[in-house]
């Protein structure tokens, strides 16, 4: 069953909405959004939370899960990254896994989508069958982390410990 509406989500729609607008209108997702919206998460979570320190411990576990996207595979930009920790540390540390893991879920299949819409689906035959060097395309991440993090509010399965 999916928990109560409350203080926190009003939190995380602001989250979602500004990032989701200002990736799509400029390209970024500002530090002037995600910051405040951590600090809040972390500050609420002995209300909001079932321990004082989930904030923190989502914030974390969000930033272990989701830098390795953004450092090693390029999946993720640095500002969506920033979404996720601020996502975490107002959902809590199980909520932030489900939003990596259903981000990540998410990402595959509008990844072909957005190759599929610019034409060039054939990057994926020339990058991962004959090795080549492929220029990355310019996408726009937020939208499906925004769907990721939204599913992980929503659906409180798997319930992971």
């Amino acid at each position: 069953m999916t928990p109560p509406l409350g203080p926190s989500d009003a939190a995380l729609a602001v989250l979602l909405l500004g990032a989701v607008y200002t990736d799509v209108t400029t390209g970024k997702i500002r530090n002037v959004l995600t910051f405040p919206v951590m600090a809040l998460g972390v500050a609420m979570a002995p209300f909001t939370l079932t321990h004082w320190f989930d904030g923190a411990l989502g914030l974390l576990a969000a930033m272990v899960l989701a830098i390795p996207a953004w450092r090693l595979g390029r999946a993720l930009h640095a500002g969506d990254v920033k979404m996720l920790m601020a996502a975490g540390a107002i959902l809590g540390p199980e909520a932030a896994l489900r939003a990596v893991l259903f981000t990540y879920i998410l990402g595959f299949p509008a990844g072909i989508a957005v190759l599929a819409y610019r034409g060039r689906l054939g990057n994926l035959y020339r990058m991962f069958i004959k090795r080549e060097k492929v220029a990355p395309t310019e996408a726009i991440h937020a939208p499906v982390v925004a769907a990721g993090i939204l599913a992980a509010r929503l659906q409180p399965w798997p319930e992971l410990w």
